[in-house]
């Protein structure tokens, strides 16, 4: 039976880091071949012990002198709850951080590769690994980092194309990007398909309990991202203050870290255009809220608005959740998105132009009743994509020498 290592280090620290953990151990449970998922969760141990005091430190430091403080990292009963969302066999074994502590784990385990690493692992063909790489913000967006942040990205994405034995990546874009920046990269890529599914618990999720909890009306679109520059909430903010000129009962809600590190007075700038436009009291920022009112929220919307004008995957994860539902998504037209195919409640608009994408709002709202997916179907389709991408990833899992 193939064993195989899921490791978490650098994916549990944020949100959507963890959301893609779940797609992977979903989609290798969809598959049909045996095997067992070992979820390797850094944090206990004298390492993350001395990690963990040296940033509560530094946090101590920046509320001391008065810098925001936020954090985006799930607690432990989050990571818990995400092992166990799609009922996938997984076994959850607590390690130090560090490479030793997985090449321990590794051997005790008697694991046959490990994946996906964040950051490239010193082990050689007796511990088989596949590395991952997230996006290209940083050479397409370049506005948005310090020269030191693209340097020291650049030489990351470098050193990982080097030394993986193979790396997944969450889109055939990024794929495309390495071809281009790296072309003498040694690591094989591997491109996951579009691959969304609903835990068979949202289904259940009631939308008018969130919405009572929260103080949200029964009409209303959502933004599901953290308040970062590339997500363009700037747009999503014009498109629906025009919008509310004639729907006025319609309100909009925000979910995600209100924060950006590359920009302090960012969020501050997109409060002052919704006190502008008039409409405060029709945009409803909740900031981090647990993931089951999230998705009750997005059960309920008319539909979900993603602007966003850089992502790793198509759709980025809200849209992922979205297509899951069955709720109609309304998507910035970049080609990463565009890998979103023959998905019916998907629409697209141009990526900065909020006539786009208030003619697209409207156009939804004037649309006739679309037919609802029953719950048996929403999971059926989304197995389907599952198994999809679970070959895929047995696929490179055997393109590097470990066979099921």
């Amino acid at each position: 039976m193939l064993k195989i290592g899921i490791l978490g280090d650098g994916f549990v620290q944020w949100g959507g880091g963890l959301d893609f953990l779940r797609t992977i151990c979903a989609s290798l449970g969809a598959t049909s071949t045996p095997m067992e998922l070992h979820f390797l969760l850094p944090g206990t141990g004298p390492r993350a012990t001395l990690h963990a005091a040296v940033q509560k430190l530094k946090l101590d430091v920046r509320a001391m002198v008065g810098t925001q403080v936020s954090s985006h990292a799930p607690n432990a009963a989050d990571i818990e709850r995400a092992i166990a969302g799609y009922d996938v066999p997984t076994i959850c074994h607590r390690i130090d951080i560090g490479d030793r502590a997985v090449a321990t784990a590794f051997r005790r385990v008697g694991l046959h590769i490990v994946l996906p690493s964040f950051k490239p692992l010193p082990f050689g063909a007796d511990m088989p690994w596949l590395g991952y790489l997230y996006d290209f913000q940083h050479r397409h967006l370049p506005h948005f980092f310090s020269q030191p942040e693209r340097d020291a990205r650049d030489k990351a994405f470098g050193k990982m194309l080097k030394e993986a034995p193979g790396v997944i990546v969450n889109a055939r874009a990024v794929a495309s990007d390495i071809a281009q920046f790296y072309p003498d990269a040694r690591a094989r890529v591997f491109a996951l398909p579009f691959s969304t599914a609903p835990s068979p618990a949202w289904l259940e999720l009631d939308s008018s309990v969130a919405r009572q909890r929260y103080g949200i009306p029964a009409d209303y679109f959502i933004v599901c991202n953290q308040f970062w520059q590339h997500k363009d909430h700037a747009t999503a903010f014009a498109a629906f203050a025009a919008f509310s000129q004639r729907y006025p009962t319609v309100h909009l809600v925000c979910t995600g870290a209100t924060s950006d590190y590359r920009s302090a007075d960012y969020f501050k700038g997109l409060m002052q255009q919704l006190e502008r436009d008039g409409v405060t009291n029709r945009v409803h920022i909740l900031g981090l809220i647990p993931k089951n009112d999230q998705i009750a929220l997005l059960r309920g919307a008319i539909g979900l608005l993603q602007p966003t004008l850089n992502e790793g995957g198509p759709g980025g994860g809200s849209v992922y959740d979205s297509v899951a539902l069955g709720i109609s998504s309304i998507v910035s037209d970049i080609a990463v998105n565009r890998e979103i195919q023959g998905e019916e409640t998907v629409s697209f608009f141009r990526a900065q132009d909020p006539a786009s994408l208030l003619a697209a709002m409207t156009a939804l709202m004037q649309a006739p009743p679309r037919i609802q997916f029953s719950s048996s179907e929403l999971l059926h389709q989304g197995k389907k994509r599952r198994e999809r991408c679970g070959n895929m990833l047995l696929d490179a899992i055997a393109q590097i020498g470990i066979e099921p």
